[in-house]
Parts: C-alpha cells; structure tokens; sequence
C-alpha cells in the first residue's frame, strides 16, 4: 500500500548545464534522490510516489523543463523497488527516460545499513534542428532532426544510511548516447557521476534540521556542487535555503498536509550574469 504521496515544484532562473537536463539535478534530494541512485528504492521510511517538476529561464523561448514521476516501494525487508520516467525539454532537445531499479539492503549493526542498487533504463532523445533560429536561410546542416531511437541503458549506486545520516555514490547511466545523421557527425551526451551526504539532526522538541550536500560530475562539463538545509517544524513545516556553487541561491518551503501527502516549493535566484537582464525579485 502506498502510503506518501508528494507534490514538489521547483521554478528556478539559471542556467541549467546539458548533464544537468541528461540527469535531472532537483535540488530537493529528500524526494528525488531515486533518479540519481538506484540503491535509494526501498530505504525510505515508507512507500512513496512523488512527483517533481521544474522549469527554469521563465519568459525565456526554449527554456528548460523537467516533470518527474517516480515510486519508491520496499517488497520485502532487504529489498527494495524503484520506477521513475521524466520528460524534460531544452530547447530543441526532448528527452523522455524510464527506469527501473533493484536494491538489496543489507544490515550492518543495529543502526546502519548498506544498500547495492541496480538500473535498467530505456530512453529516447530527439533534437529538433529544423526549429532553430540560424542566419543561413535553409541551412543544410540544420534540416534534419537527430534521433536517439531507443536506447537501453544500466546504472548502478551505493547507499549507506541510518535513522539520521546517509551518504549515496552513484552512476544513473553507464553508456554514452550518440546520434548520427548524413550532415553532422557524432554527437554524444556523456554519462555522469554523483554522490552526495545529508542527514536528520534533532534541534529541539519542535525542530529538525535537514542538511544536504551533492556533487555531479561528467566529464568536460564543470563540476556542480548543491548545498542545501532545511529546517522543520514538528513535521508538519518546512523552511529552508539553498544554493549552487557560483550559480543560484534558493528559498524551500513545504507542508505535510497529513501523513500521506506533502507539498513542496523551491525558488532559486540566479548569482551569476543572468541576473542582469531577468525581472526576478
């Protein structure tokens, strides 16, 4: 039996990079997790559906956008089942990805537990040359549209995790994507990497604090780093920052409307030149 259900939207105004949109980085962890590593499905307290969106560049044509659906369900008590699938837009590149994941958790003492977590994913990824704007009328290099076709892809990830602390390492996807078509050559999306540590410290009777750190990698693309805290009240509230190493600053806001529904907000402001020519308060 399902037994959350969350709702996050994050609306952002930067920039986001091309591994950013291969691997949507949600900067809420606590509810997207699942689609960096696969050792997270069964961890969770609880079964749980949530589904997270994203838009970034508001007012701006060919913005980024990214809808999230994944479940996280634990079938017995060491295994665990993952599903998510997303759509996400940039520009003229459309990407649509479903996974499917497998993890086993294996007891270490009385407060730990490690998690080996596997991925089987199935994706296409289309990129709409013919839509762009270019300075040479009937280019011959922009009419065609490259297409992925279907592809299948593996991941992998490790999850060490206790009541209150865990610490995640993890390969979402083990092979490159290329696309081929008579007047372009190769043209490659690159696997990434990622891993991250966050924790549930006790404040006070009422109070809890939710720290997270992350970092992505893929190769030739800069190294993004996420940090974020979130504190709660009586687990019902949430009020937290966020920020991205030279690139946004954010505000988290969300409510447990009871205890199988939550609903949470993101806001990031841009630190970087962005910021010049966008309305953002």
């Amino acid at each position: 039996m399902i037994r959350n259900i969350s709702l996050f939207a994050l609306l952002t105004l930067i920039t986001l990079s091309v591994y950013g949109q291969a691997d949507p980085s949600f900067r809420r962890n606590q509810f997207s997790a699942l689609l960096i590593n696969p050792a997270q499905a069964g961890a969770n307290a609880a079964d749980e559906v949530s589904i997270v969106a994203g838009k970034s560049l508001i007012g701006f044509t060919g913005a980024p956008q990214t809808v999230s659906a994944l479940g996280n369900f634990r079938l017995f008590k060491n295994m665990g089942l993952g599903t998510s699938c997303y759509n996400d837009q940039l520009g003229p590149i459309s990407t649509n990805r479903a996974s499917l994941d497998f993890a086993y958790h294996l007891k270490v003492n009385k407060d730990w537990r490690i998690a080996m977590g596997l991925r089987g994913t199935i994706a296409n990824i289309t990129v709409d040359l013919p839509s762009l704007s270019t300075t040479v009328i009937n280019d011959p290099h922009m009419q065609g549209v490259l297409n992925s076709g279907t592809r299948f892809d593996a991941g992998w990830g490790l999850l060490a995790y206790s009541k209150h602390f865990y610490v995640g390492l993890a390969q979402p996807r083990i092979f490159n994507t290329k696309f081929t078509n008579a007047t372009l050559t190769q043209v490659t999306e690159g696997k990434s990497f990622g891993a991250y540590i966050g924790g549930d410290v006790a404040m006070s009777k009422d109070w809890s604090l939710r720290p997270i750190g992350m970092v992505r990698y893929i190769k030739g693309l800069p190294t993004i780093v996420d940090l974020s805290a979130t504190a709660t009240y009586q687990r019902m509230f949430d009020i937290g920052v966020n920020y991205q190493l030279s690139s946004s600053i954010g505000l988290i806001a969300g409510h447990e409307i009871n205890k199988k529904l939550y609903v949470g907000y993101n806001y990031n402001y841009p630190l970087a030149q962005l910021n010049r020519v966008s309305s953002q308060s």
